[in-house]
């Protein structure tokens, strides 16, 4: 008879085992701080934790073997986030009363483990930026770090911060570092909310050096948020109770926002979209009419984008304003003094700055002085042909090999504009060859200082645009922009005659009826640079 109850007995346990299964949302790969390799769950067991042979509430029951000997463990499990798992548990005993009894063994003020499922989807960050903050290591707040000011933005892509970390002269251990998280769990228990990052930094080389966690609060809202910080020291939230006491602790402020309505002048917005003339950067205005987004084309392989908004005006003008301009690409972002100059109703010059990290310090010397400014030459895609503003024949002698001359010796090279023909030709022979003509339209022309005047030329042979600009005695032909400084390749152009077609019928021929003796026209140069956001980088 007892032989019958023992195996009664056995089966009824039998049963009760394979009814417990951890719920399928938790099974996975878990990297678990003092584990060498993954912890994986799967049905009914934890790798390195045993099998479990009963469930009630929380607590499972997981039998594993110690030196050999079977023994059963405790384990409270709660699932803070579908990428973390906490949990207390017992000793691996062998003898108890019950399992109840042996889930009563797990001390409240037991130690809570966490793990980090490996792989795992990223989450949106829960700070939206940007932040200035100082910081500090030890929890003390004897050694804060906070001036300079350090610096957190969230990135363009929402599951990702970046924190740029300045060093302070009078605080040990503070240097200068950036650092990018991906948000991968965030939970909140009473007043205190958590974060789980992945490290992006130098010296990350495994799992333990990867995962980090964050307490935090925040207080206020709008511009007068601030937020309270503190980080782990391993990869692990144990101990992690307080946002003033960890690893290393932050206080964040949000950077003000606009302190009036900016928005881009009417002469920008009116066209949409805008080319550089060798349409390696793109300018597209977004809808509200407040915002670009710049796309830099001249790294085919990583094109970068810059979202950049108005943030305040400092000076406007009929046909000039000088903005204050929040630019961020990827991860990286700040505040950018920029200046927008209508030359032609289709032609802008814009001139931008450093980036700086508060809005104030944008437009100051350091961030915007003639050494760091760079500029752009735009053309609105929306452009068609205009009136040439010259008007005869000229020939020219080149110096050097000019962009356009299919050879770098023509026998001959002649210039046609006006002539009744909105259209400016140019007529070349090489060697023995016939002689052939290249046909431009005018897209735009104006005057600058100085009385040069500028030509906005296009073919339908390529999508670049070229940039003639002359004076009475000098000028040049770029394939890049129309600035004069760097050009250095030359040629000579003297009007040969007038138009034999119509001396009168060009609105602009007074302009170069004057003796045009010799003119210097430079050839390609490049000033577009990588220093400034998407079009140049300066670090």
């Amino acid at each position: 008879m007892k032989r019958v109850v023992f195996i009664f007995v056995s089966l009824f346990n039998m049963t009760i085992a394979s009814r417990c299964f951890f719920p399928k949302p938790w099974h996975g790969e878990y990297f678990h701080l003092g584990y060498s390799s993954p912890l994986k769950v799967v049905n009914n067991t934890i790798s390195e934790k045993g099998k479990c042979v009963e469930n009630f509430g929380s607590h499972f029951v997981m039998e594993d073997s110690e030196y050999g000997e079977k023994c059963w463990r405790c384990m409270s499990i709660y699932r803070k986030h579908q990428n973390v798992l906490s949990y207390k548990e017992s000793y691996c005993e062998t003898y108890f009363d019950t399992f109840e009894s042996l889930c009563g063994n797990i001390a409240g003020d037991s130690q809570m483990h966490t793990m980090f499922r490996r792989d795992s989807e990223p989450v949106k960050c829960p700070f939206k930026g940007p932040f200035t903050f100082s910081y500090s290591k030890g929890g003390s707040g004897l050694n804060t770090c906070s001036f300079p000011q350090s610096y957190l933005d969230s990135c363009t892509d929402h599951h990702k911060l970046q924190l740029n970390f300045q060093a302070c002269i009078d605080v040990q251990g503070s240097e200068s570092v950036s650092e990018e998280l991906q948000c991968i769990a965030t939970w909140t228990e009473g007043s205190k909310k958590y974060l789980v990052a992945e490290m992006n930094r130098e010296h990350v080389y495994s799992d333990e050096s990867k995962y980090r966690c964050f307490v935090y609060e925040k207080t206020g809202k709008g511009d007068n948020k601030t937020v309270k910080m503190a980080q782990s020291l391993s990869a692990s939230c144990d101990g992690l109770w307080s946002p003033t006491e960890g690893y290393r602790t932050f206080d964040m402020e949000k950077v003000s926002g606009p302190r009036s309505r900016c928005e881009l002048p009417t002469w920008v917005t009116d066209h949409h979209s805008w080319t550089s003339l060798d349409s390696s950067i793109q300018l597209h205005i977004n809808s509200g009419e407040k915002s670009f987004k710049l796309k830099n084309l001249q790294d085919v392989i990583h094109p970068e984008d810059s979202h950049v908004s108005c943030h305040d005006i400092v000076k406007k003008e009929k046909n000039i304003v000088k903005l204050v301009t929040y630019v961020k690409s990827g991860c990286d972002s700040g505040f950018v003094c920029s200046v927008f100059i209508q030359e032609a109703h289709n032609v802008i010059k814009v001139q931008f700055g450093h980036k700086a990290r508060i809005p104030s310090e944008a437009c100051s010397d350091l961030y915007f002085s003639s050494s760091v400014i760079k500029s752009l030459l735009l053309v609105s895609k929306a452009t068609s042909t205009d009136s040439c503003p010259m008007s005869g024949r000229y020939e020219i002698s080149p110096h050097s090999p000019l962009p356009i001359s299919p050879c770098p010796n023509p026998n001959s090279l002649h210039l046609v504009s006006g002539c009744g023909s909105s259209a400016l030709t140019v007529e070349h022979q090489c060697s023995s060859q016939n002689r052939t003509k290249t046909e431009y339209s005018c897209k735009a022309h104006w005057t600058g200082p100085g009385r040069r005047t500028h030509i906005i030329l296009s073919s339908h042979t390529s999508s670049q645009l070229m940039c003639l600009s002359y004076t009475d005695n000098h000028g040049f032909l770029s394939s890049h922009s129309c600035h004069t400084e760097l050009h250095h390749n030359t040629f000579n152009i003297s009007q040969s005659g007038p138009c034999v077609q119509a001396l009168s019928s060009v609105s602009l021929a007074r302009h170069l009826a004057a003796p045009l003796t010799t003119v210097l026209i430079l050839s390609l140069f490049s000033v577009l640079s990588s220093s400034v956001f998407c079009t140049v980088r300066t670090s």
